[in-house]
């Protein structure tokens, strides 16, 4: 219990002193105005991604979509519809199991600003409702995957059922320079984020999506985030979250239980208004022993960094360590890449990925991965994709495990 007190602490210190700081660093009015907190697989970011987003052709919902940016500016609010569909060929596959999978990720989402609209401290209310699943009678393509630390598949999941899995009240303040978000978050959305960290662009693999070092918990877990600029360069943030928390399943009393995620971070950008792209961050977490689920406590660090040049390039560089606990993948993790914009509708990456698997049950893994998106209409992009997964773990006598795949994303 007082193990569990003392995370609760740790949070709320980092929350506290992300506040703090972020009112100090708001005392000069003419500084740039900021773009919130959460990482690209936010609620907001993701409404206001495809709302920017343009496409080879203007696609048949130009009035629908124009209509949606009216009812945004007069009353604050904002909604769409999201499928994220992926069908992936392996080279091999384990005894018993198919090559293939095909698995889709649905979101119905939605913001809005009731408070202090069209200031810079602005209040909302966001929520998202979201299901996974295989297509059909397919596997979804976690289960294809050749690796833990290095799913081929990440997030693509049979066993998210539907759910209210984000609901919460986000407060930015100080011309949007810091700010919290409390109630059911995905953790996912500011836990060390970068522009990758998302099902939206160049990557597939959990080595770009999310730190395999790092521990993890439910889509949907009870919690706050806050962060906060001290300087014109310089922000910190803290957070914690329900660390029994289930993807997929509304259940609050998993909080009672007394066991956390928390974190707490310190990053860098050369502006407030750049740090969406342009930062260097580093991230410590910790997660408590879990007593039912009969989980090893565990922390770790994790460090990235990324950089937009000329508005085409937008390489990245991620580490983590951790001391094995909380379940985590990879005791040692790497991972480098690069997207380079073709044109405003077209865009190839490619990254490179190790990992050295919890408590040496494994050789070292490698990944290879590239892609292309073509964003075919507003609403409608194509990413095919290439994987090579080198000494995958759950394929010991393999050298190489190649995964093709595609990815379809509808927005409406």
């Amino acid at each position: 219990m007082e193990r569990g007190i003392s995370k609760i602490k740790i949070g709320i210190y980092g929350l506290s002193l992300s506040l703090l700081c972020a009112s100090i660093s708001g005392a000069n009015e003419a500084r740039k105005q900021g773009s919130g907190m959460a990482g690209p697989d936010g609620v907001t970011e993701e409404l206001d991604a495809s709302q920017k987003a343009e496409g080879t052709f203007g696609g048949p919902l130009a009035s629908y979509k124009n209509w949606k940016a009216q009812l945004k500016e007069d009353h604050g609010i904002s909604f769409g519809l999201y499928a994220y569909l992926l069908y992936q060929q392996a080279s091999r596959s384990l005894p018993g199991q198919d090559d293939n999978a095909f698995g889709g990720v649905y979101r119905f989402q939605g913001s809005w600003e009731a408070f202090a609209r069209d200031t810079g401290h602005p209040g909302r209310l966001e929520w998202r409702v979201e299901y996974r699943s295989g297509v059909g009678n397919m596997q979804a393509p976690t289960q294809l995957s050749g690796s833990r630390a290095m799913d081929s598949g990440f997030g693509y999941s049979d066993n998210f059922d539907l759910d209210l899995a984000v609901i919460n009240w986000t407060q930015n303040f100080n011309d949007k320079r810091g700010g919290v978000a409390i109630g059911r978050l995905a953790f996912d959305v500011y836990l060390d984020p970068y522009p990758f960290q998302t099902f939206s662009r160049a990557y597939l693999n959990r080595a770009f999506i999310l730190n395999p070092t790092m521990a993890t918990t439910g889509i949907g877990a009870l919690g706050a985030a806050g962060k906060g600029f001290v300087t014109d360069n310089i922000w910190v943030g803290g957070q914690i979250y329900d660390g029994n928390a289930a993807s997929g399943e509304f259940d609050l009393d998993t909080v009672q239980e007394n066991e956390w995620l928390s974190a707490v971070e310190i990053g860098w950008a050369p502006s407030v208004d750049r740090y969406k792209t342009d930062r260097v961050q580093l991230t410590y977490w910790h997660k408590d022993a879990g007593e039912k689920a009969g989980a090893t406590e565990g922390s770790g660090v994790a460090f990235t960094a990324s950089y937009q040049v000329a508005e085409k390039w937008l390489p990245f560089i991620r580490f983590g360590s951790s001391d094995g606990g909380a379940g985590v993948p990879a005791d040692l993790a790497a991972s480098t890449g690069f997207e380079y914009k073709v044109r405003s509708d077209q865009a190839f990456g490619f990254g490179a990925g190790w990992a050295q698997p919890t408590k040496g049950l494994s050789n070292d893994e490698y990944v290879l991965e590239t892609s292309y998106k073509w964003q075919i209409t507003p609403g409608l992009s194509l990413t095919p994709d290439l994987q090579a997964l080198i000494h995958p773990s759950k394929y010991p006598f393999e050298d190489i495990l190649w995964v093709g795949g595609l990815r379809c994303i509808l927005t409406i």
